[in-house]
């Protein structure tokens, strides 16, 4: 999708290669929603860095315009839709923004009854993506995966008024740089419980640092206790899986696994029954005398996890 090409006009006119714009989401976690769709009007990059007070003021390169909406529930495991493909110059792009559209977006739960939706305001709205490290985009283009995590970017009942929230959680990277972590969730035999696959667990994977611990990624298990965390940045992540609610099992918290570029690091959990302790694989100082509720926020993401 980002390879050279001639036109069929007549000369044959050369044209610049051309970058790709993906979106993606990490599973939302509702099971009582049927459709997320988002209306995305248009996909911009820029070189500079984005502080958040400059962004109004900034050099903006429109990749694509799709003005189209996109059903987030339908992009799980890894899959992607293509908003469209642009011509960008080579270099480093340090900013990612999309403009949405509000009101022609919504969530529909399973009773079809149209969820309300508090977005921010009418109308259209900037959105600014987490950008980890540059999207470098070569000579030859590249693809651009946007993951719009909708389990922590909409809220539910925070205002005690049965609505969603709109609180944006997305990050952008160039998906030639990045590998997968993906395995399957199961249960044991303790408790007395049966052994098996594990339906609805979340399984995260947490970087950063001591005080700075911040999430890039969710997913949830399919029917086969199956997950797929993708477009991650090669380094070391901590993942953590929490069975679903309600559940007799406890949670597990492995800080040691590894991704590397063009990789996918399968790393399968097994989880037992909650004896009032929690198992921490991994270096023996990882996350020492910090609660899981301090394991906190950045500027760019914040985690609602609980204390353990």
């Amino acid at each position: 999708t980002a390879a050279c090409y001639t036109d069929d006009s007549p000369g044959g006119l050369q044209v610049s290669p051309r970058t790709s714009v993906l979106l993606t989401d990490a599973p939302f976690p509702f099971d009582t929603v049927q459709s997320v769709y988002v209306y995305v009007i248009s996909v911009s990059v820029s070189a500079e860095p984005d502080t958040g007070s400059n962004a109004n003021n900034m050099n903006w390169v429109t990749v694509t315009a799709p003005h189209r909406q996109i059903n987030l529930l339908e992009l799980q495991q890894g899959d992607t839709a293509l908003l469209g493909a642009g011509e960008l110059s080579a270099g480093q792009y340090r900013a990612v923004r999309l403009i949405l559209d509000g009101d022609s977006s919504s969530i529909r739960l399973k009773d079809g009854a149209v969820a309300q939706v508090h977005w921010g305001g009418s109308g259209q709205q900037a959105i600014h993506a987490f950008v980890e490290a540059a999207v470098a985009v070569p000579d030859s283009g590249t693809d651009i995966v946007i993951d719009f995590d909708v389990g922590r970017s909409f809220h539910y009942n925070d205002l005690g008024d049965g609505a969603f929230n709109f609180i944006p959680w997305i990050r952008a990277v160039n998906r030639a740089e990045t590998g997968n972590i993906a395995g399957t969730v199961m249960r044991d035999t303790s408790g007395g419980g049966t052994a098996g696959p594990i339906k609805g667990a979340t399984v995260s994977a947490w970087g950063g640092g001591p005080g700075n611990w911040y999430i890039y990624s969710t997913g949830v298990t399919d029917a086969a206790g199956h997950y797929r965390l993708a477009y991650l940045l090669p380094g070391t992540y901590i993942v953590g899986v929490d069975p679903p609610s309600p559940s007799t099992l406890g949670a597990a918290l492995d800080s040691n696994v590894a991704v590397n570029k063009g990789f996918e690091t399968t790393h399968n959990v097994t989880l037992s029954a909650f004896t009032g302790s929690v198992l921490i694989n991994g270096a023996s100082s990882m996350l020492a005398r910090i609660t899981r509720s301090a394991v906190a926020t950045s500027p760019a993401c914040r985690s609602d996890r609980p204390s353990r």
